[in-house]
């Protein structure tokens, strides 16, 4: 079996030679293929067989001194079409960062400047990705493109019986007509989402255990309950925006069907209270805080009414829905002083409108003298 390749771009010959070095010292089990030279570089990434293994790339910037004057990089093109074409983490290690401003804040792009530890921090991020075979995951026919696959044709062998692949293109032409493009059109996506829904369905559903013969949920991540957005409107429910001028963040709890057709005046919001110290080391005490912290996710009793809990992750800090700081805001005045942060998973944001609604649905009952009621529970009437 052929090796993982990484490809590193570097016209300073000792800085390759510690890139070797610390690929070796750190016994990472990737191949290493090391140009001084823009053409070495273009002449091994055009090679189809290379571009198969190709999981990782190291570029420095600027490899002539042409490029060190005018500040306009070669490398920067490769950078790009990399980016736009292939799903390899790209290290951008240069001494030149300052110049370069293309892909800020991507985080299949690292940028680091050059010093001396940068080489060994590289080398270390790349030795993670590697053992814990993330590597593979998104690139070019890795694991995910063959799930996904593998799962694509379940859902088409599986996902239908008798006629009903005839059924669902009768009721699509019944809607569109003579139109031929509208039909087409809707068969596509109809038929594309059943096979991603089943997709998604059979890899967070729970599952068999053969060993145990018992049914097993699948543990997500926290970082999964949340995604960055990338439809095109504004906003929709469940979305975390931030205040421009403050930065407290909220969440939308508009239905979808109003935020979708447009049907609302003000859209509904609830502020996020970031997690404070006494919580956090509730969930850092050795013997109860694993538990603290289920139950806070879990939405369980602890939490109470008023709250809903959302985990941190790399991607958001975390915080609790506060359900008393419901406020609204016009469209104009939301979209002028607020922006996107983070959206939360469907069955997520499900849950936090859920409650929003039995937390303002509460009927409470007039004030009882607790003393009194203490006593006859003392004294029972005979």
């Amino acid at each position: 079996m052929e090796r993982d390749l990484a490809i590193l771009l570097e016209d300073e010959e000792a800085i390759r030679d510690s890139f070797v070095q610390f690929f070796s010292d750190l016994e990472i089990d990737i191949e290493l293929a090391a140009y001084d030279k823009p053409e070495g570089f273009e002449a091994a990434i055009n090679d189809e067989a290379t571009r198969k293994r190709l999981k990782v790339l190291i570029m420095d910037l600027s490899n002539t001194i042409k490029e060190t004057t005018t500040q306009k990089y070669k490398a920067a093109d490769y950078i790009q079409k990399e980016y736009d074409e292939n799903r390899i983490p790209i290290f951008i290690h240069s001494g030149n960062l300052s110049h370069y401003h293309d892909l800020d804040d991507k985080g299949t792009v690292f940028k680091i400047e050059k010093s001396k530890s940068s080489i060994r921090s590289i080398c270390e991020d790349i030795k993670l990705m590697k053992d814990s075979d993330f590597l593979n995951i998104f690139c070019i026919n890795g694991s995910l493109d063959q799930r996904v696959m593998a799962e694509i044709h379940k859902s088409f062998t599986n996902q239908f019986k008798n006629l009903e692949i005839k059924r669902i293109i009768e009721s699509i032409k019944h809607s569109a007509g003579e139109d031929s493009g509208k039909l087409k059109k809707r068969a596509k996506e109809t038929f594309e989402r059943i096979a991603i829904r089943s997709l998604y369905a059979n890899m967070v559903n729970a599952r068999l255990s053969a060993e145990e013969d018992s049914i097993i949920e699948i543990k997500l991540n926290s970082i999964e309950h949340y995604y960055r957005r990338t439809s095109p409107f504004e906003f929709w429910t469940g979305d975390i925006f931030t205040n421009n001028k403050t930065q407290e963040m909220c969440i939308i709890t508009t239905p979808r069907c109003n935020v979708g057709h447009g049907n609302f005046d003000e859209l509904l919001l609830c502020k996020i209270i970031k997690i404070d110290e006494s919580t956090t080391n509730e969930f850092l005490k050795a013997r109860s805080g694993l538990d603290a912290l289920r139950k806070n996710i879990t939405d369980d009793k602890k939490v109470g009414e008023r709250h809903r809990f959302l985990p941190p992750s790399p991607q958001f800090v975390g915080g609790f829905v506060d359900y008393k700081t419901i406020f609204s805001l016009g469209k104009d005045d939301f979209t002028g002083g607020y922006s996107y942060l983070i959206s939360i998973s469907d069955e997520l944001t499900n849950d936090v409108v859920r409650k929003l609604s039995t937390y303002l649905m509460r009927g409470g009952i007039s004030e009882t003298d607790f003393s009194e009621s203490l006593f006859y529970i003392k004294s029972p009437t005979e």
